[in-house]
């Protein structure tokens, strides 16, 4: 298959709002729930969502633009479509699951400690600190 250019603009056209969706879907998510993990759950949590969200992106872009020929895999002919949303949904489960192997501790000793806060109740110290 060989690309024109319309098709390597629509390629990258493509890309770049995968990516912004992403970006603006990880902001939420992080603005909800914050990440303790560090850099690499929050870069697993990006990628995550951005496979999640270049999912829809894809199918409209493959449907009005692209049109792609018919692959044959493992003696089945499959559309690129569905071998494309699978790839999107299966890399953002992938993510998902390497964000949470990295966030798992971390967020487990922030819940330990806000639950020693809040068993500890108002203290003198926090009357005095907090300004009221």
């Amino acid at each position: 298959m060989e690309l024109s250019l319309a098709d390597a603009l629509g390629l990258t056209g493509l890309v770049a709002i995968a990516l912004r969706l992403g970006w603006l879907v990880h902001k939420r998510s992080v603005s909800k729930q914050p990440i303790h993990g560090g850099m690499p759950a929050n870069l697993f949590n990006y990628l995550s969502a951005a496979c999640f969200a270049a999912i829809l992106p894809t199918v409209l872009m493959m449907v009005i633009i692209l049109h792609p020929d018919n692959v044959q895999l493992a003696g089945i002919v499959w559309h690129p479509l569905i071998l494309a949303v699978i790839a999107l949904g299966l890399g953002s489960l992938a993510f998902a699951m390497l964000h949470a192997f990295f966030e798992y501790g971390p967020m487990t000793r922030e819940m330990q400690q806000e639950a020693t806060r809040a068993a500890r109740g108002w203290t003198e110290e926090d009357a005095k600190s907090s300004g009221l």
